[in-house]
């Protein structure tokens, strides 16, 4: 059995180095490094903790007694769990964003996109602890991540985290502009959360999609509603097939099941870090599952480790 789990790993590793490679992130993050261990080697251990839902200390006790792993990633030696945590706290947002968009390149183009957001519990803390000590009737933390979605392939497009509550159109609207500079989906979905006339807007002009997003008030007859773009999608809105944006709640229910309801970091930094290699290690999860992999990477016999 274990060596079927490193075996996975092992193609985890040479996914992450494409993905590295195609981001064309530097080996080391400052010419004044210690160079003692490289950026690829920081954040494959990052993105494997995710796999086995680790702390970081558990994460380093897992990989001393795993020495075919460690030889793979070229790990003389591991770094003390304190290391890896001030990277996490030193590494860029835009760095892991780069790695979520380096899958365009390795994915199929995607035809039918839907968005849709939901929370992730910042505490650990069960339902029946939370009736005991009266947390029931209060706002439990929670960090909001919203996502669009290939409902096709099941692949996590673009993210976006943030820690105080907005309204879902404020996220979606930045999201659609920076969706349109990698992607050329032909159907956008979204329920009634999303029905903001601008958002409409760039999904016709500057997407060039279609929005297949749920109005609000259904008894409002067209010539009352306001805004160009909803007026016209409202007569010919196909029920039916909007249908499938429910597949949005599929995948966001995949990535809670798999990599967890949680997070158990402190700092909102650490927080949103790992909520993206979270989403990182969903998306080669469904590579590795449906054998993508094996068609789209080739894998050097002699493999220069970062």
């Amino acid at each position: 059995m274990m060596d079927i789990i490193e075996n996975k790993f092992k193609k985890v590793a040479d996914f992450c180095y494409e993905l590295f490679r195609i981001s064309e992130l530097k080996l080391y993050s400052s010419k004044f490094s210690k160079k003692s261990f490289t950026q690829f080697q920081h954040l494959y251990m990052l993105i494997y903790k995710q796999f086995r839902k680790f702390t970081y200390k558990e994460l380093l006790e897992d990989l001393a007694d795993n020495l075919t792993l460690r030889a793979y990633l070229g790990l003389n030696k591991l770094p003390h769990y304190s290391t890896l945590i001030k990277f996490a706290k030193r590494l860029p947002v835009i760095v892991l964003e780069k790695l979520v968009l380096a899958f365009r390149r390795v994915i199929a183009q995607p035809e039918k996109v839907a968005i849709d957001s939901t929370g992730i519990s910042l505490d650990n803390a069960s339902p029946h602890f939370c009736q005991r000590v009266g947390l029931t009737m209060k706002k439990r933390p929670f960090l909001k991540l919203s996502l669009i979605v290939d409902i096709i392939n099941y692949f996590i497009l673009l993210p976006k985290v943030r820690k105080k509550p907005r309204h879902d159109t404020v996220d979606a609207k930045l999201m659609v502009k920076k969706l349109a500079k990698h992607y050329n989906p032909e159907v956008f979905y979204g329920d009634r959360g999303y029905d903001d006339n601008a958002l409409f807007e760039l999904v016709f002009e500057e997407l060039e999609a279609y929005p297949l997003i749920f109005q609000k008030r259904q008894d409002v007859p067209k010539h009352r509603r306001k805004g160009r773009y909803r007026k016209e999608t409202f007569d010919v809105f196909d029920y039916g097939e909007y249908l499938q944006r429910n597949k949005v709640e599929t995948v966001i229910s995949i990535l809670k099941c798999k990599f967890g309801f949680s997070i158990r970091s402190k700092t909102v930094k650490l927080q949103k870090v790992e909520t993206l290699t979270r989403i990182i290690a969903y998306n080669i999860d469904r590579l590795l599952e449906s054998g993508v992999m094996t068609l789209r990477i080739i894998i050097l016999k002699l493999r220069i480790s970062y």
